[in-house]
């Protein structure tokens, strides 16, 4: 006898072979048991899922003619018999994948009409894949579908339901069948196993179940296979080498390597697995559906269910724990639009385009700016829950002060460097701190001018001593500096910007509109740098300078001790916190950058004590300066005129 494979020689016969799918089973056997069979029947749902295998099942109970109380078929009758083997001539199915034109339901329609068999009950059509029917054919059977006779049956498969007909849909009862769980899948593969006399370990079976998405016939399928490879036994590496998937310890090494930013790991242990034959997409697509397996541990917790085995669940948690939600959405999305660009017909190297996805979730400094600030923020906060904090290291944790900052205070050749302010204690500064710093009013300074004004000073003084490489900007005359903490309590940027985000919303009104685009973004010493976006620049940075004694106030109540601060111009920053500004904000903060610096010349340190202000440009007398001059006014916003 040939071979027949297990989903067809295994096949369900009755409705209480059906598993998972009660809801079905429960309305057909009692509809057959109370003689309330319906002439029209819809069973939608995915591939696998028994849709066909139902509507046989349901022909059968109908034309039994030894039916138990229960609307079950007796299995063993003539007519039972002949639906199993196919022989039933009552029984036509109709596969309009195949057959969808016109003429096709022109000859079920004149059939319908027939009489039946001796011993059938109701004629039974089948027609799977109902929705591949052509507009014309779907028209045709309408009539038909509504009024058939009292002998026929139609029972109608589809796994788009939303593809048929709305007008055939309600001429119908429709019946939705939901995929598999994997606990469903382990029964039935069990099951057949043991019919079959052939031995399995658990894992085995867990990991055929896990490849069969829900679908009981792909289950099925991938066991065929399995049992081709090793026919005696099945364990957990014959079935791996079977399907060719990569094993996951090699997925959560790559996984982990790209988590503790080292991209020369994760390269390397992609490169093992690449050169023992398995192919960059299906790798791809293993290490998505393994991150997504982490993400889903992280932000849901066990409120959704992963079907991994224990020790694979706590591992992915702790990588999901490392990275944070924020950097898990991103490296999804990375490895997405990597799996999407190799499926492509442009994609001429599959392999770089993996290594390229890996290398961007493994550095960090590939993100914009604000993501490092998020994925800082968010360290901050589960430190601040008493969670583990999402590692950016190997295993053993580096001590915070060693994490390396984003540093803006020296400019790169092409920058463009802006003037710094330098604001001493707010408790002893004198009630006119803001009328002794003049706030700016033309452009900063370019790195070229700040370049030869050095060179001219050096030129001219030889006896002075050398100025250190880091100089701390010097306090504002007549204000005293309060004493800094000890190394051990130094400033850290991520206390920065929580103490910021808290200090903001508890500033006047046109102090917050005026500072709300400045960013903590490094901290030198004891100066906090600020960055700004250039065109939001001037209205910054002199507002910092007037209202600095009341933030450093602020500030000192969350940090313990106040800080100074510098301002500088950031082009990072020019899109992702600019452009977010709604309204008459974002379109009021007008001008464009200074010219950068010639590209050919040599990139050199520039000390912050030697950036000075701009010279206060000469104002003219308005209504507006006489109210601020005058009356001590604030202009809360300027809306230009047209």
């Amino acid at each position: 006898m040939a071979y027949q494979s297990l989903y067809r020689k295994y096949r369900p016969q009755r409705f209480g072979e059906l598993i998972g799918q009660e809801h079905l089973t429960a309305a057909l056997k009692m509809a057959v048991r109370e003689g309330r069979v319906g002439h029209a029947y819809l069973f939608s749902g995915p591939r696998g899922t028994g849709k066909t295998t139902t509507a046989r099942i349901l022909a059968k109970a109908i034309n039994c003619l030894d039916r138990g109380d229960d609307g079950e078929p007796c299995g063993v009758c003539e007519n039972c018999v002949a639906i199993t083997n196919g022989t039933f001539a009552d029984l036509i199915e109709l596969d309009a994948a195949s057959n969808t034109g016109v003429d096709s339901i022109r000859d079920l329609i004149e059939r319908v009409h027939l009489g039946v068999g001796a011993s059938t009950v109701k004629k039974a059509y089948i027609v799977d894949e109902v929705h591949m029917l052509s507009t014309a054919a779907s028209n045709a059977l309408l009539k038909t579908l509504e009024e058939p006779p009292d002998h026929v049956v139609f029972v109608l498969a589809t796994t788009n339901p939303e593809k048929v007909l709305p007008t055939i849909r309600s001429r119908t009862q429709h019946f939705e069948l939901t995929l598999y769980t994997v606990d469903q899948l382990v029964a039935i593969l069990t099951d057949v196993l043991q019919r079959e006399g052939v031995d399995a370990d658990a894992d085995a079976i867990a990991r055929i179940a896990r490849q069969g998405c829900g679908s009981a016939r792909d289950a099925l399928s991938l066991l065929d296979q399995a049992l081709a490879s090793s026919p005696g036994r099945l364990d957990l590496e014959q079935v791996t080498n079977a399907f060719g998937g990569s094993a996951f310890e090699q997925r959560a090494e790559i996984l982990e390597a790209a988590a503790a930013e080292d991209p020369g790991a994760a390269l390397g242990a992609l490169s093992t697995l690449l050169d023992a034959g398995h192919e960059p997409r299906r790798v791809a697509d293993d290490l998505l559906h393994t991150l997504r397996d982490a993400f889903v541990l992280t932000a849901a917790g066990n409120r959704v269910r992963v079907d991994l085995a224990e020790d694979e669940r706590a591992r992915l948690a702790a990588l999901g724990t490392r990275l944070g939600n924020s950097l898990l959405v991103r490296s999804l999305e990375s490895l997405g639009h990597a799996v999407a660009d190799m499926r492509g017909t442009d994609a001429t190297d599959p392999r770089l385009t993996l290594e390229i996805a890996l290398v961007r979730i493994a550095r960090r400094d590939t993100s914009p700016p604000i993501y490092a600030l998020i994925d800082r923020i968010e360290r901050l906060e589960q430190a601040l829950a008493g969670g583990p904090l999402p590692s950016t290291t190997q295993s053993t944790p580096t001590p915070r002060v060693e994490r390396p900052a984003r540093s803006v205070a020296r400019p790169t050749p092409g920058a463009e460097t802006l003037p710094v302010a330098s604001v001493a204690s707010a408790g002893s500064a004198p009630a006119d701190v803001a009328a002794q710093t003049p706030a700016p009013t033309g452009p900063a300074p370019t790195l070229g001018a700040l370049r030869r004004k050095r060179a001219k000073e050096s030129s001219s003084s030889t006896t002075e001593p050398s100025v250190p490489a880091d100089p701390l900007p010097e306090p504002l005359p007549g204000v005293t500096t309060a004493p800094l903490a000890s190394p051990s309590g130094a400033l850290e940027l991520d206390d920065v910007i929580v103490a910021w985000a808290a200090v903001l919303p508890t500033l006047p009104m046109s102090t917050r509109t005026a500072v709300q685009e400045a960013q903590p973004i490094a901290i030198e010493g004891d100066v906090v740098v600020f960055g700004v976006s250039p065109r939001a620049y001037e209205r910054s940075a002199a507002r910092l300078r007037r209202d600095a004694p009341s933030i450093r106030a602020a500030l000192a109540e969350h940090l313990g001790v106040g800080p100074r601060f510098s301002v500088v111009s950031d082009e990072s920053l020019s899109d992702s916190l600019t452009s977010r500004m709604p309204g008459a904000l974002g379109e009021a903060v007008a001008g464009e950058p200074p010219p950068s610096p010639p590209a050919d010349e040599p990139e050199e340190i520039v000390d912050l004590e030697e950036l000075v202000d701009a010279p206060k440009a000469e104002a003219a007398v308005d209504s507006v300066s006489r109210l601020q001059n005058d009356f001590g006014a604030t202009v809360v916003d300027e809306i230009p005129r047209n």
